[in-house]
């Protein structure tokens, strides 16, 4: 009776585990010799726009590059990017800044900035 019930809570931990890791939207790019330099140069040259770079580290060449879909979370500037998926650089916020720097939403075909997501 006592392994019916160990039995019963493993395939229900297994069911849960396999759910929870299927839902991870954004997937982190974590190769150290990635080719996404261009990307983040479009994304710090928006955020140099946008006058946002008080708040970043200058070291722009360090922003994490990651693989999302666009969602309602982000403010697009091209809604055909809806629901596609695109790639999100964030940079490093220096030390006590009150807002944080924007992620920046990138075409990975064109690497062209097409959003970003405030921050708070």
């Amino acid at each position: 009776m006592k392994l019916k019930y160990i039995y019963l809570l493993s395939a229900v931990f297994f069911i849960l585990l396999a759910i929870g890791c299927s839902n991870k939207q954004v997937v982190e790019l974590t190769n150290d010799k990635d080719d996404y330099g261009n990307v983040r140069a479009a994304a710090w040259e928006f955020i140099n726009e946008k006058g946002w770079n008080g708040q970043a580290e200058e070291d722009w060449r360090n922003a994490r590059v990651a693989e999302t879909i666009a969602t309602n979370k982000y403010v697009l500037l091209d809604e055909n990017y809806d629901g596609k998926e695109v790639l999100v650089v964030s940079f490093e916020d220096i030390d006590n800044v009150v807002t944080g720097t924007p992620s920046i939403i990138v075409d990975p075909n064109t690497n062209e900035v097409i959003g970003y997501m405030p921050s708070e």
